[in-house]
Order: C-alpha cells, then sequence, then structure tokens
C-alpha cells in the first residue's frame, strides 16, 4: 500500500512537471509573439573565404586559411536529407551532434551552400537565441513562399543547446511536408530539449581514413608544402597516421597536420629525410 501510494504521488509530481513545462512553452509563445518582429527569416549567406593570405592552416577550426571543402560526404548527406520519401514525410529534421572544434559551423555551411544548389529554400539562424527575434507567422510565411516557388524550405540552427527551450522549437519540429529543419550542438542536450527525429552521432563527422575527404586533405598539403624531397606517399602515411592517431576528431587532427606541414616546420623536416 505504501510502494502504492508513493508511486501515485511520484506520477501526480510529474503530471505537474508536465503541465509547468507546457504553461512555460505557452508564455514563451506568447512573449515572442509581443517582443519579435516580423521581418523575413534571415538568408543563408555562403560567407566561407576560400583563399586567404594567412600564413596558418584552416581558419574555421581555430588555426589557419585553408578550407576543405569535404564534397563527398556533404554530397552524401545532402542526398540523404533531401530524400523523396523522407522530405515527403510529415517530419523531416535532422540534429548533427558534435564536440566543440569539430567544425560544425563550417559543416552548415557547407550543407547549406549544396542545399541551394538543389533548390532549396535555405535560411540560417547562427545562434539558436536568435530563433526567438521572429514571430512564429514569420516562419509559415517563409514555407509559404519556398511552396509557391516549389522549392524546398531549409531551416538551419547552429548552437541548438543555448536555446533549447525556445517557444518556435515545438512548430519547427511538428508535422509539416515539404520542409526540412536542420539543427547542430554539442553530442548531449538537457531534459525536455528540441526532439529531432532524425539525430547523427558525433562520429559521422569525423574524417574516414579510407573517404575521399583524406585524398583532399593529402592534396591540400602536397599544395601547401615547400618541401620538394616530401613525397606524396609520404604525406599520405603521415595523414592517415595522423587519422587513425586521432580518430578522426577534426579538431587535434589539422593541428598536428598543421604543425608538421607549417612552413616553419621545413627544416625539421628536411634534417629528418636527410
Amino acid at each position: 500500500i505504501a510502494l502504492r501510494k508513493d508511486k501515485d504521488r511520484l506520477g501526480e509530481k510529474q503530471n505537474n512537471l508536465i503541465q509547468k513545462q507546457s504553461n512555460l512553452i505557452q508564455k514563451q509563445n506568447a512573449l515572442i509573439n509581443t517582443q519579435s518582429n516580423s521581418e523575413p527569416l534571415p538568408r543563408f549567406k555562403y560567407d566561407l573565404k576560400e583563399d586567404n593570405n594567412d600564413k596558418y592552416l584552416f581558419p574555421y577550426n581555430g588555426i589557419g586559411k585553408i578550407l576543405l571543402k569535404r564534397e563527398a560526404f556533404v554530397n552524401k548527406l545532402c542526398d540523404e536529407i533531401l530524400d523523396p520519401s523522407k522530405v515527403e514525410e510529415v517530419s523531416c529534421n535532422h540534429y548533427f551532434r558534435s564536440a566543440r572544434g569539430n567544425g560544425k559551423t563550417t559543416f552548415l555551411k557547407l550543407l547549406g551552400k549544396e542545399l541551394e544548389n538543389r533548390n532549396c529554400e535555405v535560411y540560417f539562424f547562427k545562434h539558436a537565441k536568435f530563433l526567438d527575434d521572429y514571430k512564429e507567422k514569420v516562419f509559415e510565411q517563409a514555407q509559404d513562399e519556398a511552396k509557391k516557388t516549389g522549392k524546398t524550405l531549409v531551416i538551419m540552427v547552429d548552437e541548438v543547446q543555448e536555446n533549447i527551450h525556445s517557444g518556435h522549437w515545438s512548430h519547427l519540429l511538428k508535422e509539416s511536408k515539404n520542409k526540412v529543419v536542420i539543427g547542430a550542438g554539442i553530442p548531449q542536450l538537457e531534459g525536455g530539449s528540441p526532439d529531432f527525429k532524425n539525430k547523427h552521432s558525433s562520429s559521422e563527422m569525423y574524417f574516414n581514413c579510407q573517404s575521399k575527404d583524406m585524398e583532399e586533405l593529402i592534396e591540400v598539403f602536397m599544395k601547401e608544402t615547400n618541401n620538394k624531397n616530401i613525397s606524396h606517399e609520404l604525406i599520405s602515411k603521415i595523414c592517415h597516421y595522423l587519422c587513425e592517431y586521432t580518430g578522426g576528431h577534426m579538431y587535434p587532427l589539422l593541428k598536428f597536420c598543421e604543425h608538421i606541414f607549417h612552413e616553419n616546420q621545413q627544416e625539421q623536416l628536411n634534417n629528418y629525410l636527410s
């Protein structure tokens, strides 16, 4: 009897918590509609510089000047995201989770560019907190406009973990055809976070030693190094070793590569090779 009473009390507390959460979302929605503006959503803008005279490599991973386009990886994901059988579903959304410094923002912009090339109407929020700057009807207008032009509406949201309780998630992730919502953030979100249907594991964004991305990385360093004694084979071995050593995690992989192949290390490499 005592256990049953405890169970009933626990159930009542859970129901009260759910009701409070529902009331909080309603209040947030009301606040959004009174304080936010009616301007159009922020359109996607591809602003990654592909040619920079900075002496360091990989600026978008906090290190330097070269942008890895990862075309094979991006194309594969676009094929998956825009699969007609999935886009026609009533709930098509994706959450890409990865640790900080693993290139999520760069990835979103590369993905956004390819989605635009594939006749999508793409909007981009560089931080989830900016969702609350817009009224719900503005999102509805964007979807109506995309439908008129025969395009798929794509809304991309970076740093999802910074605004998991936004009232907008309820309508962004609810049932709707020809709308794709793509979020990116840290691997573990708190309870009550947005319920993305397709959660992609961190490992999907890691470099794969056997992928075409590795060919791009090798070619980058073949082009960047001033040391004619370094063969394609040697650079390939070094890149593959570092990929395995770092588990393909973008930041340490590129950090090690930049250190080894940087022009300031050319003399050391020459001494090593001789």
